[in-house]
């Protein structure tokens, strides 16, 4: 099966993750997992962004446990198409309003959430496209 997703640490300062349209599988998602594991202590935000997938109910709650578990206190921007998904994370949102959901035309926006200085949006943009080139993702 073909990757779902891939995630790389930013400048020392973000999380990136890109999801394609599939959700990830378990061992994809312990891989991730395990990343976040290893970036915690040295981020302080996740930007997600997605063509549709995602975890599924069993795999957002390891990784709120997670999450949890490593004392993450830092913001995380959902970035997607899928209006489904904006409306789980706003309802994450009411429990921690740390998360925010925002449209596939609002980079910018989700980039200013999460405190990245406007002169480096384009360094992040690069990232962001180069995680969807590797994944097959053309938009």
């Amino acid at each position: 099966m073909p990757a779902t997703m891939s995630f790389t640490v930013v400048r020392q300062k973000l999380f990136l993750v890109v999801h394609t349209k599939d959700n990830p599988d378990e061992k994809e998602w312990a891989d991730y997992l395990g990343g976040i594991r290893s970036a915690c202590g040295k981020v302080d935000s996740i930007l997600i962004i997605s063509d549709g997938g995602g975890p599924n109910t069993m795999q957002r709650g390891q990784m709120n446990d997670l999450l949890d578990s490593l004392k993450f206190q830092g913001k995380v921007a959902v970035v997607t198409i899928n209006r489904i998904v904006r409306g789980i994370v706003t309802a994450i949102s009411w429990f921690n309003p740390t998360i925010k959901a925002f449209s596939t035309i609002q980079i910018p926006a989700a980039l200013k959430y999460l405190d990245i200085p406007e002169t480096q949006h384009d360094y992040f943009n690069i990232e962001i496209k180069r995680l969807k080139t590797q994944l097959g993702i053309t938009s």
